[in-house]
């Protein structure tokens, strides 16, 4: 279920500014002299060159709120990206190339992060048209009769929580799996709503904000986020990632996401993120701290 603050807040903080607020406050940590932000050229919804990601207008908010200008350090978020971004140390510059990460899982174990912001997760995404317009959730999709199940053209990303509940399911033979990162950069998993616009795939299963931004413009297509399994677990929290060692830099963060919260949901609210309550099961990406 999603929940969004009152507009009355987030009217207070647009018509009395962010800059005043911040002026005001004393930062765990000194501020730096540009809010660097290392971030993936080609990863819409999160992030591009043309700053037209979720990510990016959340690094805006939070510039905007401490008073400085944003900068950005590009690299493909795949293997390496943290090491080429966040732990990336300049003796010429003489600092680190970026210090904030928009997003990243809560149990990210490269970096440390801050308590999440939102929680989202793995959604079927189809056409609702012939066997389809009925289904409301995954059990719907399960229930369908074999025959029908069988003539379904699915994709799903691999490794992902999805691939074990599609096999356990009665799709094993009639699911295609692609890899996450495939090392072209200038690929995203976007491009795979497309495949089921265009018909080439009739279900898609992917991760609930790429599924919510390129399905908001296709009327005829539904999103349904699945709902946690037992083991089985679909949903995710996601916060900022920061470097180990600067938990003053940390506090700072996590400051300003406080400050800017209703500003940041209505960001996700515009992309079409879906937003999920936590799991009943307890597990280590529910602890904020």
């Amino acid at each position: 279920m999603k929940s969004f603050y009152p507009l009355l807040v987030l009217g207070f903080s647009l018509v009395f500014g962010s800059h005043a607020v911040a002026a005001d406050i004393s930062f765990p940590s000194p501020l730096p002299d540009k809010l660097r932000v290392c971030a993936d050229p080609n990863n819409l919804p999160y992030s591009n060159r043309e700053q037209q990601g979720f990510e990016n207008k959340i690094a805006e908010q939070l510039g905007d709120y401490f008073g400085l200008d944003v900068e950005y350090v590009w690299f493909p978020q795949r293997m390496g990206f943290i090491r080429n971004t966040l732990k990336n140390w300049s003796d010429d510059n003489g600092r680190f190339a970026c210090d904030l990460v928009i997003g990243v899982p809560v149990q990210f174990d490269i970096a440390a992060t801050t308590k999440p912001y939102y929680r989202s997760a793995y959604s079927l995404l189809f056409k609702k048209e012939g066997a389809l317009a009925e289904v409301d959730n995954q059990q719907a999709l399960a229930a369908l009769p074999e025959a029908v199940k069988q003539s379904l053209k699915i994709a799903a990303f691999a490794p992902s929580p999805a691939v074990s509940w599609l096999r356990e399911n009665g799709f094993k033979d009639n699911t295609s799996f692609y890899r996450i990162m495939n090392g072209d950069p200038e690929d995203y998993p976007g491009k795979m709503v497309n495949r089921v616009a265009e018909g080439e795939f009739d279900v898609l299963v992917i991760w609930g904000p790429i599924a919510g931004y390129f399905a908001k413009t296709q009327p005829d297509i539904a999103v349904i986020p699945m709902i946690s399994e037992g083991s089985k677990v679909f949903d995710f929290a996601i916060s900022m990632g920061v470097r180990y060692g600067e938990g003053p830099w940390k506090e700072t963060v996590e400051m300003a996401m406080d400050a800017n919260a209703p500003q940041i949901a209505m960001i996700l609210q515009d992309y079409g993120v879906p937003i999920v309550e936590a799991s009943s099961k307890p597990r280590r990406d529910d602890d904020d701290d």
